[in-house]
């Protein structure tokens, strides 16, 4: 298995420019959202374009510091939605966001999750230290990652051995090594835990005070060619029925989007 993540992957640029290039003149949006929103922001998007005929929403997903380093490298986004305020911090202080359209969109919690059909008696956080493998993503790319290293050393667990860590690309990832018994155990949002409960348990929570607050910063990009399209479809996304869709996949919801709530910043 591999067991590291190698680097950040910037491939992604010709993929995203032709596209880009190829879809003509009308609407379009790239939205750049960390992995955790897939199945939501798939919902959410069909019910948009239904009623924006216009409009194309394209989503890049996947770990939020590759996904940062790709608007840094100039991928052509119109809105990025992260895991954690570190990445959307990283671009406000470069003056790749419209300061003003920042705010915190929804949160989320790290649970402890282990196979639907395994028989190891992991009752917490603490039986973690006897774990023969444990997966989580990797804390230089990918927020729940950071966020788990964070809990480990909360539990006086940061010494594990480092062969038994299993380091994953991004969230998802993460879950499908669960989910199919290649590990023993993993650390992963609580959101992507749901949407596989019929693969995965959830034993554990992580306690307050674990871990920095799980926030999902939005904002538009100063690059954007459709600035008032990404106000549409993130107020959207903030709004009730956003809210609602969230919700349903186990997202806690922030309220909308407002002026007043521009710039809020992941506390640290």
């Amino acid at each position: 298995m591999n067991k590291r993540l190698a680097g950040v992957r910037l491939g992604w640029f010709p993929a995203l420019f032709f596209l880009w290039i190829a879809q003509g003149e009308a609407a379009e949006l790239m939205v750049s959202a960390a992995s955790s929103l897939t199945d939501a922001l798939n919902v959410l998007k069909e019910v948009y374009q239904s009623r924006h005929p216009d409009e194309t929403i394209f989503f890049n997903l996947g770990a939020s510091g590759p996904l940062e380093k790709q608007i840094e490298e100039g991928a052509p986004v119109d809105l990025f939605i992260s895991a954690s305020g570190k990445e959307m911090d990283a671009l406000q202080q470069k003056k790749r966001i419209r300061d003003d359209s920042r705010c915190n969109l929804l949160s989320n919690e790290i649970v402890l999750i282990v196979p639907k059909a395994s028989t190891a008696s992991i009752r917490g956080f603490s039986d973690l230290a006897r774990v023969p493998r444990l997966v989580m993503g990797d804390p230089g790319f990918v927020p729940a990652g950071r966020y788990a290293k964070e809990i480990l050393k909360f539990q006086g667990l940061s010494g594990l051995p480092e062969d038994r860590m299993v380091y994953g690309e991004n969230v998802r990832q993460v879950l499908e090594y669960v989910a199919r018994g290649d590990v023993d155990a993993g650390l992963v949002f609580s959101t992507d835990a749901l949407i596989m409960k019929d693969r995965v348990r959830v034993i554990a929570v992580a306690p307050n005070g674990s871990h920095e607050p799980i926030l999902y910063p939005v904002a538009i990009l100063k690059q954007s060619t459709h600035p008032q399209a990404a106000r549409e479809f993130m107020d959207f996304l903030a709004g009730p029925e956003g809210r609602e869709a969230f919700s349903r996949f186990g997202f806690k919801t922030m309220g909308k989007c407002r002026a007043d709530q521009s710039n809020q910043r992941n506390p640290s």
